[in-house]
């Protein structure tokens, strides 16, 4: 199951330092080796000018093995639930195993896979992409 929350923080008195195209940034990664049937968490920092960060979160796994073999679900998104405007936020992604981490078809290794998210708001401006360490996903 993933589980995504979107919180908004007070904004500080000046919002000129926001800019209308959405920011993201992770700030919280809980491990950088998942067991197997294990979950990841990315906590991502969000801000945006007008506060309208509730439309998706696109993530997508590159897979950096050197043994080239078929994927599954490579990208995919998450719709962000409406929250209150505000220019800054935290979105908190929870990765399932059996539904996210899993890349090869048929494993032969662990997978090692980087995390690429982008953001798009409500007036579909897209963030610039974030892309995480290297996380290592145990297949054995």
């Amino acid at each position: 199951m993933v589980a995504i929350i979107l919180t908004g923080v007070l904004v500080a008195c000046s919002k000129n330092v926001y800019n209308t195209k959405p920011t993201i940034k992770i700030t919280y990664v809980n491990t950088n080796v998942v067991p197997n049937n294990g979950i990841l968490v990315f906590k991502l920092k969000v801000t945006d000018k007008e506060g309208d960060v509730t439309d998706s979160l696109f993530v997508r796994k590159v897979r950096l093995n050197h043994r080239i073999t078929p994927t599954i679900r490579d990208s995919f998104a998450f719709r962000l639930p409406d929250a209150p405007n505000s220019s800054d936020g935290e979105v908190e992604v929870d990765l399932s195993y059996q539904n996210y981490l899993i890349s090869a078809k048929n494993p032969i290794e662990n997978d090692t896979l980087l995390f690429k998210f982008a953001l798009k708001d409500k007036a579909k401006n897209i963030s610039d992409t974030v892309t995480s360490e290297p996380i290592v996903i145990l297949r054995q």
